[in-house]
């Protein structure tokens, strides 16, 4: 068994995964990803860079994690950290809802802020704690780790396969890329499923979402771009169009600013 399935392994009896499929039209499915542990799809990325790191020495018990966030993904590498038993330091733009940065501190990690809404401010400052003691702290650097695609290679995806047999398409936000990457890179090798990323367009600030093509920080798209086939923006009226009728037709309720 790789490292990698055996990380999945552990990662499912953390209660991470396994998540069910909804069905909201004759062919249209949604992956309930609010139900992982700490209420998103960032905590099979968090346990998997994480659980890596412990594996192969990396780091040790003595470690501190540094992750720079919009929000989600710090929320669950808090809670995976301390999970471990791990001390973590999140970095998050000051504009992140009050609601993710309370949630952060109950988790116990140490919690940071940068001006403005952008996520390059944090990164920045996440890399220039490192760098100031790297003995000391451990950046996982979701924008360039692989495992943060690889969670979704090794766990998601299998799961959608397991249920559909042929999954004509794949919609999914971007953010660092390694969900969508992640799971195309599996359907893609195990049939014809076509791959649409959505981004937000230049006048919309939805939480989570940014546009990869303008930032520095887009390792895993550089790297698995030839996944994705087609790349759609959306105008954030219309993501709160779609939170409305998912909460009117559905009684599913999902958030924009923070993911959903």
């Amino acid at each position: 068994m790789s490292i990698e399935n055996d990380i999945a392994s552990e990662m499912y009896s953390f209660g991470i995964g396994n998540t069910p499929l909804i069905k909201l039209d004759d062919n249209l499915y949604a992956k309930a990803e609010f139900c992982n542990k700490f209420g998103s799809i960032k905590s099979r990325a968090a346990f998997f860079m994480i659980d890596y790191a412990l594996k192969t020495g990396i780091i040790n018990r003595d470690t501190i994690i540094v992750e720079a966030s919009s929000g989600n993904t710090g929320i669950a590498v808090a809670g995976i950290s301390n999970l471990f038993g791990l001390k973590s330091k999140i970095i998050i733009p000051e504009g992140a809802s009050n609601g993710t940065k309370d949630y952060l501190k109950s988790l116990g990690s140490d919690l940071i802020l940068t001006k403005g809404n952008s996520t390059e401010a944090s990164i920045e400052y996440a890399r220039s704690i490192v760098e100031s003691d790297p003995g000391r702290y451990f950046r996982l650097n979701q924008h360039g780790n692989d495992l943060n695609s690889d969670a979704h290679y090794y766990t998601t995806a299998p799961e959608i396969k397991n249920e559909i047999i042929n999954v004509d398409f794949l919609v999914a936000g971007i953010g660092t890329g390694g969900t969508i990457t992640g799971i195309s890179r599996y359907l893609k090798e195990n049939g014809n499923t076509k791959t649409v990323g959505i981004i937000p367009d230049s006048g919309s600030h939805i939480f989570g979402l940014r546009n990869p093509f303008i930032s520095n920080n887009k390792w895993i798209l550089d790297k698995y771009m030839k996944y994705i086939d087609d790349v759609k923006e959306l105008n954030e009226k219309y993501a709160y169009y779609g939170v409305r009728e998912l909460m009117d037709k559905q009684r599913l309720f999902c958030r924009p600013l923070i993911g959903c």
